[in-house]
C-alpha cells in the first residue's frame, strides 16, 4: 500500500454491520486519515468509537459526500438506493452492503478473496460495488477453489441462518423472547412471524411460484453472479435458528471431474479465507469457531461411498464479520491498489 491516507464514510455506523466494518477497519489498518460516521436517526451529540476514540454522528441527509474518497453504505436497502448514487455522483467510491445493487446490471458483485478481476477491470472513476450477502459469501469462499480444481454442475444448499441476518432487531427480539419464557411471561413476535426462541423458522419472505423465497433465490442468484457460472445449477433453502451470531450451510455439490475427500480437503486446506478443521472434528459450531472471524470454517467433508461426483461439506462463517464487514473491507483494500 503506498502511504496515501483517505477520507471515508461508514454509513448506518450505529448498526450490527457498521460497527463491524468500524472494528475492521481498524484492525486490517485501512489508511484512514479522518473518518466521518453517518446514520439516518442521529440523537444530540450520539457518538461512535473508532480507533478507541469517540466520533460524533453526522446525519445522512446533510451529509457531504465530496470531502470523503469511499463510503460504505451498512444501511438497508432503500437508503442505499436514495443516496449510493448521490455519493457516486460526488466522486466517491461505494461499496454497499445491501441487497439494493447486487443483481444488478453493470454494477460489479465482488468477493475479493475469490476473484478480484471484476475490481481490477473498473475503470478509475468513481464507481458503486456491491458485496454479496452474507450465505453467497460464504458458499463463493467455499466453492471456487472446488470450481477450479474439479469444476461444478450442481449446488444444493441448506443455510442455518443466525438471527442477526434480522439485524440488533432480530438479536434483541431472540434474547428478549427467551428471557420471558424462563420467566413465563408473555411476549411479542416483530421480526419474525412466530416464536423464534426455542425454535426453528423456514425463510418465510415473499415465496416466489416455485415455493423459494426472494433472499433464498438471491442468495443463489448472487452466487452464480459472483462464481461467473451462468450455468451452474443452484438449490437455496434457509431456516432461522434460536443462534444469535454465525451462518451454518450443508453445502452438497456434484462436480464435473472425479473428486475424493482427500482431494477436496487438501484444495480447502489451501484456499484464501477458508479454515479447515481436522478431520473428525466435533467442535465446528457457530459458537467458538463460527463468531468474531474472518474466515469460513469448514468442518465436515462427506462422500456416499461409489459416487466420486459429489461432496457434502459442513461450513460455518461470521454473518456479521465475515459475511458483510470483512468482505466489505477488502473490497476497498482491492480498490487501494488501482484506483483510490
Amino acid at each position: 500500500m503506498s502511504g496515501k491516507r483517505f477520507t471515508v464514510a461508514v454509513i448506518g455506523a450505529t448498526g450490527a454491520v457498521g460497527e463491524a466494518v468500524l472494528s475492521v477497519l481498524f484492525e486490517r489498518e485501512f489508511p484512514v486519515a479522518k473518518l466521518h460516521a453517518v446514520s439516518r436517526d442521529r440523537e444530540e451529540d450520539e457518538t461512535v468509537l473508532f480507533a478507541e476514540r469517540p466520533v460524533e454522528l453526522e446525519e445522512l441527509d446533510d451529509f457531504d459526500f465530496s470531502s470523503c474518497q469511499l463510503a460504505f453504505f451498512c444501511a438497508p436497502a432503500a437508503v442505499a438506493k436514495k443516496h449510493a448514487p448521490r455519493a457516486v455522483k460526488a466522486g466517491c467510491w461505494v461499496i454497499d452492503v445491501s441487497q439494493q445493487f447486487r443483481l444488478k446490471s453493470g454494477v460489479p458483485l465482488a468477493v475479493p478473496t475469490v476473484d478480484s478481476s471484476v475490481l481490477e477491470a473498473l475503470a478509475t472513476e468513481p464507481r458503486l460495488i456491491a458485496s454479496p450477502g452474507a450465505p453467497a459469501v460464504q458458499l463463493a469462499t467455499v466453492l471456487q477453489p472446488l470450481a477450479q480444481q474439479f469444476g461444478l454442475r450442481r449446488v444444493n444448499v441448506i443455510t442455518v441462518l443466525s438471527v442477526s441476518a434480522k439485524g440488533r432487531a432480530g438479536v434483541n427480539e431472540l434474547a428478549g423472547q427467551t428471557a420471558r419464557l424462563l420467566n413465563a411471561q408473555s411476549f411479542n413476535s416483530n421480526s419474525f412471524p412466530v416464536q423464534i426462541a426455542f425454535n426453528v423458522i423456514p425463510a418465510f419472505d415473499a415465496p416466489y411460484e416455485s415455493g423459494y423465497t426472494h433472499d433464498e433465490q438471491g442468495d443463489a442468484a448472487e452466487l452464480i453472479k459472483v462464481l461467473k457460472q451462468p450455468r451452474l445449477k443452484v438449490s437455496h433453502s434457509a431456516l432461522f435458528a434460536p443462534v444469535f451470531y454465525g451462518h451454518s450451510q450443508i453445502v452438497t455439490v456434484e462436480t464435473e471431474r472425479p473428486v475424493t475427500i482427500a482431494g477436496a480437503r487438501a484444495v480447502l486446506a489451501k484456499a484464501a479465507d477458508v479454515d479447515l478443521a481436522k478431520a473428525g472434528a466435533e467442535k465446528t459450531t457457530s459458537i467458538g469457531m463460527g463468531t468474531d472471524s474472518g474466515s469460513v470454517v469448514v468442518g465436515r467433508v462427506c462422500q456416499v461411498e461409489g459416487d466420486d461426483h459429489s461432496l457434502t461439506l459442513w461450513t460455518i462463517a461470521d454473518n456479521i464479520r465475515k459475511g458483510a464487514a470483512v468482505n466489505a473491507v477488502q473490497i476497498a483494500e482491492t480498490l487501494l491498489k488501482s484506483h483510490l
